[in-house]
């Protein structure tokens, strides 16, 4: 009886550390209300790393800042991603006294940057974006669709043929402060942006920024 006895309060100091453990969480993906899951190790264009391996994430710290995440550069200034990233550098340029920081993550590359070997056409394609859009306040970075940074922040980079509903993320922005993300956008084929899409995109931005 008294051996029984030992027994079970062994099992029961065992197990009652387990017991009193608050449940395992879900990894972030970046959504709405989520810290940001982790670092984004992206090739600088432009900025104060360019030409080096840098993280935005990580340079803008605890300030607040947006990100965008697009498969493919825009081909015109005229296009509304091309237009978001000219409202974007103009607002980070306005809002230098909060620290607000702007950058945006192009996943054209087909593979790890050294592994790419068309990967000099593609940094030209963003040095000349930037040079053309003007972009002195808003960072360009290349990474490509199946990095880990990518499935980490919950990125479809293909369409589910199995699934109408799954389609693959154009364009992402993440309005963020504190790493913390207020807004997440999402766009796809369907579910383009636009005008409207920028109008919304700002008043997330500026809800960040003290007014003036």
């Amino acid at each position: 009886m008294r051996f029984w006895l030992l027994t079970l309060f062994a099992a029961t100091a065992l197990v009652s550390p387990l017991l009193a453990q608050p449940p395992t969480t879900a990894a972030s993906t970046g959504q709405k209300g989520q810290l940001l899951p982790g670092p984004f190790r992206v090739y600088a264009i432009n900025g104060e790393r360019a030409q080096h391996f840098h993280c935005f994430f990580c340079q803008h710290g605890l300030n607040p800042a947006v990100a965008v995440i697009a498969l493919q550069a825009p081909a015109n200034p005229q296009e509304p991603l091309a237009v978001l990233l000219q409202k974007l550098n103009a607002m980070a340029a306005a809002n230098k006294d909060v620290k607000l920081g702007a950058f945006a993550i192009f996943l054209t590359l087909d593979k790890d940057f050294y592994e790419d070997g068309a990967r000099d056409p593609k940094v030209a394609e963003l040095e000349g974006l930037n040079k053309q859009l003007n972009l002195t306040d808003l960072s360009l970075g290349l990474s490509h669709p199946e990095a880990q940074p990518v499935k980490q922040f919950g990125i479809i980079t293909r369409d589910d043929p199995l699934n109408n509903n799954t389609k693959r993320h154009v364009v992402t922005v993440l309005v963020y402060d504190k790493h913390k993300v207020v807004e997440r956008f999402q766009f796809t084929e369907e579910a383009k942006l636009d005008e409207a899409a920028i109008q919304r995109i700002f008043a997330a931005v500026e809800s960040l920024t003290p007014k003036k």
